[in-house]
C-alpha cells in the first residue's frame, strides 16, 4: 500500500495538480473575460471594458416595462402594446420595449421561457383568450431573421402550451461561462490551438463599426450564414395568414417584426466577403414590403450603417445595442401610430 501511494505522488499527483491549477486560473482570471453572447458561448476574452463603457452611454438605466411570468397574468393586465419574441425581447434596460414605452405606451413583455415558439405562442394567447381589444391594442411579435422562416414553417396553433416560465427553457440565447470546470476549461484549449471549431466566425470590415479594441472586427454566429434566402414561401405566408386572422377577430393590431442578423446589416462592408450574400430581408421585403403589419428592422438600421454609425450591434454578442434598440422603438411606435384606428 506504501508503494502505491509513493508511486501516486509522481505520477497521478502531479497531473492532477496540473489540472487544479489550471481551472482555478482559467475560472478565475481568464472566464471574467468573456463578455458578450460571442464571448461566452465561443470562449473569447474580449474583457469587460466595452461593456462598461456602452452601459454608461445608455441614457435608460431602468427597465420600465414588466414581464409576465405566467400567461393567466396577462388576462389582469392592461396594456397598450404585448410583445412575444426571441432573445431581441429579452434585453432589459436596453430593450426596445424600454423605449416603446418612452413615448407614453404601457408596453408588456411576455417571458420567453414560456415557450419555444413566438409564432405559436403570439395565436395561442389570442385564441385562449388571454389576451383580446379589452385588454391590449397591439400584439408584436419579435423574431431574429435567421429564426423567422424556422418559426414560421413550425408554426403549430394546436401545440401545447406552457401556462408558466420555466428556469430549463430557452431559445438558444448565451450560457454562462463563468464557471469552474475542466470541461471548458479543455474546451477553451481546442478552440484556442484550432483543434475544435467555435460556433462562430470572424471578419474584417472596411471602416471602423465599433469602439472596441478591434474596431473594424465583425464576430457573429456561424447561424448567420446559413439561411441566405427564403426557402418556402407558402409556409410562411400560410402562417402569417392564420395569426393576422386570430389577431382581428380579437381586434388587435399585429405586427411582425423581424432582427436583422448581424451578418446581414455588415456585410456588405466585409473585406473579401468569402461567404454567400444574405438575402432573407429581400425576399421579406419582396413578399411583405407593403404590408403594414411587418417592420423589417433592417430598413431602419441599415442607413445608419452606411453613415458610419458605430456600435449599431454589440462587438462582442449578436444582439444590437441600446442605440440601435431605441431606432427600432422609435420607429415600432411611428408603426403603431400609424396604424391606430384602422
Amino acid at each position: 500500500m506504501r508503494r502505491f501511494l509513493i508511486k501516486l505522488t509522481y505520477t497521478v499527483l502531479p497531473i492532477w495538480l496540473v489540472a487544479v491549477i489550471s481551472v482555478t486560473v482559467f475560472s478565475l482570471i481568464i472566464c471574467p473575460k468573456f463578455s458578450g453572447d460571442i464571448g461566452r458561448l465561443a470562449l473569447i476574452p474580449f474583457g469587460q471594458e466595452y461593456d462598461i463603457e456602452l452601459e454608461s452611454k445608455n441614457p435608460m438605466p431602468d427597465r420600465i416595462f414588466p414581464i409576465v411570468d405566467r400567461v393567466s397574468d396577462l388576462k389582469g393586465t392592461q396594456s397598450d402594446v404585448v410583445t412575444v419574441g426571441d432573445s431581441f425581447s429579452e434585453r432589459g434596460h436596453s430593450g426596445y420595449q424600454n423605449y416603446l414605452s418612452a413615448h407614453g405606451l404601457k408596453v408588456v413583455n411576455c417571458n420567453r421561457r414560456l415557450y419555444y415558439n413566438p409564432a405559436t405562442f403570439a395565436y395561442q394567447i389570442m385564441d385562449l383568450g388571454y389576451i383580446d381589444s379589452t385588454n391590449t391594442s397591439v400584439l408584436v411579435v419579435e423574431i431574429v431573421e435567421r429564426s423567422l422562416e424556422y418559426f414560421m414553417t413550425d408554426f403549430n396553433p394546436h401545440a401545447k402550451m406552457s401556462t408558466k416560465a420555466s428556469a430549463s427553457r430557452r431559445m438558444g440565447g448565451s450560457s454562462s461561462g463563468n464557471q469552474w470546470s475542466l470541461a471548458r476549461f479543455r474546451d477553451y484549449i481546442l478552440m484556442e490551438t484550432g483543434y475544435a471549431d467555435r460556433p462562430t466566425l470572424q471578419a474584417d470590415l472596411d471602416r471602423d463599426f465599433f469602439s472596441s479594441d478591434e474596431p473594424s472586427s465583425l464576430h457573429f454566429y456561424k447561424d448567420d450564414i446559413m439561411a441566405n434566402s427564403i426557402q418556402d414561401e407558402q409556409a410562411i405566408r400560410a402562417a402569417y395568414a392564420t395569426l393576422l386572422e386570430k389577431a382581428r377577430q380579437c381586434h388587435i393590431r399585429l405586427i411582425m417584426m423581424v432582427a436583422v442578423n448581424k451578418y446581414d446589416l455588415y456585410q456588405r462592408h466585409i473585406v473579401n466577403n468569402p461567404w454567400k450574400a444574405n438575402r432573407v430581408n429581400d425576399d421579406l421585403n419582396r413578399m411583405f414590403g407593403q404590408d403594414t403589419h411587418w417592420l423589417l428592422t433592417d430598413q431602419c438600421l441599415e442607413p445608419l450603417v452606411e453613415q458610419g454609425e458605430k456600435d449599431l450591434f454589440l462587438y462582442n454578442d449578436t444582439h444590437w445595442s441600446y442605440r440601435a434598440a431605441k431606432v427600432v422603438g422609435d420607429k415600432l411606435y411611428e408603426v403603431i401610430e400609424a396604424g391606430a384606428g384602422r
